[in-house]
């Protein structure tokens, strides 16, 4: 998945922003996000918690999810 999302978050840089957290040194965020899987996206709108999901997946289906929870438009 990396390099699809990798590809998607230079695209829609000006959209939105990918974090990553590494779930084998970061196990209390892992908790605290319920995280069970990976790739796990977990997707914020100011500060909170908007939507989640698991799994891979191609790189037309990972924004149209993103935009979706977001509530985006896909940007012209």
């Amino acid at each position: 998945m990396k390099p699809v999302v990798t590809a998607v978050a230079l695209e829609y840089r000006d959209t939105f922003t990918f974090a990553k957290l590494d779930v084998n040194t970061q196990p209390q965020k892992t908790g605290e996000y319920h995280i069970r899987g990976t790739p796990t996206y977990i997707v914020f709108r100011d500060g909170e918690i908007a939507g989640a999901f698991v799994g891979a997946m191609p790189s037309n289906v990972l924004v149209e999810r993103i935009l979706g929870i977001l509530e985006i438009d896909e940007p012209e």
